[in-house]
């Protein structure tokens, strides 16, 4: 193999890791083949196994193509639809154009998940071209069908995943409607029944119940975008203080009750992130904060741009804290550490993998420090605005 064929060899492979598509592969073989080896004509033909039907169809020929060379692709054309409209037995296939496969003319087998799926074929004006070039294409096809079956499991993947999320959407709206009904209704009679202890008491705690399941839907249907995609953002110049300091006051009740010491300082800058998102953040972090707590326990909350222009969230409790052997597994989805322990606390193992979702989609940093017991710091940075 000369230099220029091995130069070909290596940036081929090389982009091949790169490809994402099966046209986009197909037309690099197609084209590197015709330019590099100065072949007449080069296709490659992949069907469906399912359907029967072509899949892809990627033809390239040079220009002012003789009459044998294009007889001989027109021959081959023929022979693949007699061939793949018919059960011919795999083995029968490949015998069929290892015997064409001479001279000017190589063809090769395209095998994904160890099925016959296809055929690349090269045709030259040259006697000597089969003899000469099949080595080369025997390591490009090898390397062609490795990363075409990468390429056809992550469609076939990408696929189930927007059935799933399809399906997650549906059953969401189905139980999100009875769920806010349920809110509605339970509100009103809040309002009614406030001052009668007993009768209050069973109204709030399904009106708290229905909420939690509402956000626990909203969460793992949120979890299910981000995980099977890129989790969508839009961004936006805001002043984060007076959203934390919002959310923060809807806690207001619950802080009263457990007798928590609530402080906080924030400073008050502006930043560019995803509005809903940035909400859905703060709102995990300090509702942990306030389950995991202890009564009459503290939470501390600093707000700040650091030398790099980061935006710095830091939240501190007093509660159960987190076990050293928990630790790799914080951010993990439907993970719930110290449960032996701690069964009081109500939680569905999602806050935390969406909040490191979101900073990981804002190309920021989240972490914690923590000891069993003595409570946890959770932060996250964020770049500030746009230039960052």
């Amino acid at each position: 193999m000369n230099i220029l064929y091995e130069k070909f060899l290596c940036k081929f492979l090389k982009k091949l890791n790169t490809i994402k598509s099966q046209k986009e592969l197909a037309n690099e073989l197609v084209m590197g083949v015709l330019n590099t080896l100065h072949a007449k004509y080069c296709s490659v033909f992949i069907i469906n196994l399912e359907t029967n039907k072509v899949l892809l169809n990627c033809v390239k020929s040079a220009p002012k193509l003789s009459d044998s060379v294009k007889k001989t692709a027109e021959d081959i054309a023929e022979l693949w639809a007699d061939l793949f409209s018919n059960s011919y037995d795999t083995a029968e296939i490949l015998d069929f154009f290892y015997k064409m496969s001479k001279d000017n003319v190589i063809i090769a087998p395209v095998i994904s998940r160890e099925d016959l799926v296809g055929f690349v074929t090269v045709i030259s004006n040259k006697t000597d071209f089969n003899h000469k070039f099949k080595p080369l294409i025997d390591i490009i096809m090898e390397n062609f069908n490795s990363r075409l079956d990468i390429i056809m499991l992550e469609e076939a993947l990408d696929k189930t995943n927007k059935q799933k999320i399809q399906f997650l959407a549906s059953i969401s709206h189905e139980y999100k409607t009875p769920l806010n009904s349920i809110i509605g209704f339970s509100d009103i009679l809040k309002s009614k029944l406030a001052g009668r202890d007993s009768e209050y008491k069973y109204i709030d705690n399904i009106n708290k119940s229905a909420k939690f399941l509402l956000s626990l839907i909203q969460d793992i249907l949120d979890m299910a975008r981000a995980e099977f995609g890129k989790l969508e953002l839009n961004y936006e110049y805001f002043y984060p203080k007076e959203i934390v300091e919002d959310i923060i006051l809807s806690f207001d009740e619950q802080i009263k009750v457990k007798n928590i010491n609530f402080s906080y300082t924030l400073m008050d800058v502006e930043i560019y992130a995803d509005v809903r998102r940035f909400k859905q953040l703060i709102y995990n972090l300090i509702s942990n904060a306030v389950k995991f707590n202890k009564s009459g326990g503290a939470v501390t909350i600093v707000s700040y741009i650091d030398e790099c222009k980061n935006f710095i969230f830091e939240i501190k409790d007093s509660g159960d804290g987190i076990r050293k052997k928990d630790y790799s597994q914080i951010f993990n989805f439907f993970s719930q550490v110290n449960r032996n322990q701690f069964k009081r606390q109500q939680g569905s193992g999602v806050g935390l993998a969406l909040c490191k979702m979101i900073v990981n989609a804002h190309n920021g940093e989240i972490g914690f420090k923590s000891k069993l017991n003595h409570g946890s710091t959770f932060w996250f940075k964020l770049p500030c605005s746009s230039d960052c």
